[in-house]
C-alpha cells in the first residue's frame, strides 16, 4: 500500500503522470468504478475525492486510488499558488 509520504517525496511532472496512470489503472480495471469517466484530469479526480466514495469505497483497491487523488490535487493546488516565474 501507497503512503502519501512516499507518493508527495518527489512531485515532479513525471511522477505526476506517472501517478495518474496508476489511478486511471486502479478504477477502470474490469469498469469496477462506478464513476461518470475514468480520467484523471483535475476535475474527475475532484469527483472522485468529493463524491467517489459513496459509490466505490469498498471497491479493491479504494484507499490506493484515493490517496492519489488527493495527492495529485495537492499538487495541483500547490502548483497554482506557487508560480514564482510568472511575473504580472
Amino acid at each position: 500500500m501507497m503512503t502519501p509520504s512516499s507518493l508527495m517525496d518527489n512531485t515532479s511532472f513525471f511522477n505526476i503522470l506517472n501517478l495518474r496512470t496508476k489511478y486511471e489503472q486502479i478504477v477502470s480495471y474490469r469498469d469496477s468504478y462506478d464513476l461518470p469517466n475514468y480520467n484523471s484530469d483535475i476535475d474527475s479526480l475532484n469527483y472522485f475525492v468529493n463524491s467517489g466514495a459513496k459509490n466505490n469505497r469498498f471497491r479493491k483497491s479504494f484507499k490506493d486510488a484515493m490517496t492519489i487523488a488527493t495527492n495529485i490535487i495537492k499538487s495541483y493546488e500547490n502548483e497554482k499558488t506557487n508560480i514564482s516565474s510568472v511575473y504580472r
